[in-house]
């Protein structure tokens, strides 16, 4: 091979992996929908649901909340009809994770005050690898369910909208399905008692 032989093959190769790479795996793109929080009955919790999308090629993983709502905000699951909190919850790639009345959901310990219907709650959505994302969630009825039985919400979060996954407010008494899903203020209260 003489000079340019090799010159040209190692161009060629450089312009293969540069092409290579822009065929990968993208960055996730995470959108917020549907966000909602039902009025607590109370300033001891509330759950609020939501549905976060990933259009991107690669997962990421919600990995904690903040609000000005409370000081104490956690991300729980529902498996086998108890709750439990965990550290992060996957957004798979080109998928979506639902927070949605008997599974996946978030909480809000110690309200600093008692929202009402009508009114918003900031709230910031950390992740393991995308940028925060800032959400006002509408404080809807206490008996409010979606239109749609809780599927995917119509409002974009962050225009003060929300019609998403469902939630009741005093979250002792969140139906899934139709069905009752009883002992979640219990399980909330000990597992702030448990911290």
């Amino acid at each position: 091979m003489n000079r340019r032989t090799t010159l040209a093959a190692v161009l060629a190769l450089t312009a293969g992996f540069a092409l290579a790479g822009c065929g990968g795996d993208s960055a996730p793109e995470l959108k917020v929908s549907g966000a909602y929080l039902p009025q607590p009955v109370d300033q001891s919790m509330a759950g609020a649901f939501m549905v976060v999308e990933n259009s991107g090629g690669t997962a990421d993983k919600l990995t904690s909340v903040t609000s000005d709502l409370s000081d104490d905000v956690t991300i729980h699951t529902t498996k086998n009809n108890k709750m439990e909190q965990v550290k992060s919850l996957d957004i798979p790639a080109n998928g979506k994770l639902e927070l949605a009345r008997g599974g996946n959901h978030l909480m809000f310990m110690g309200l600093k005050k008692k929202p009402a219907e009508g009114q918003t709650v900031n709230v910031e959505l950390h992740f393991a690898t995308a940028e925060p994302i800032k959400v006002q969630v509408p404080v809807r009825s206490a008996t409010y369910v979606p239109k749609n039985g809780g599927g995917q919400g119509g409002d974009k979060a962050g225009d003060g909208g929300g019609s998403g996954h469902g939630g009741a407010a005093d979250h002792g008494s969140m139906q899934h399905g139709g069905s009752q899903h009883e002992g979640s203020m219990d399980d909330h209260a000990q597992h702030h008692a448990e911290k």
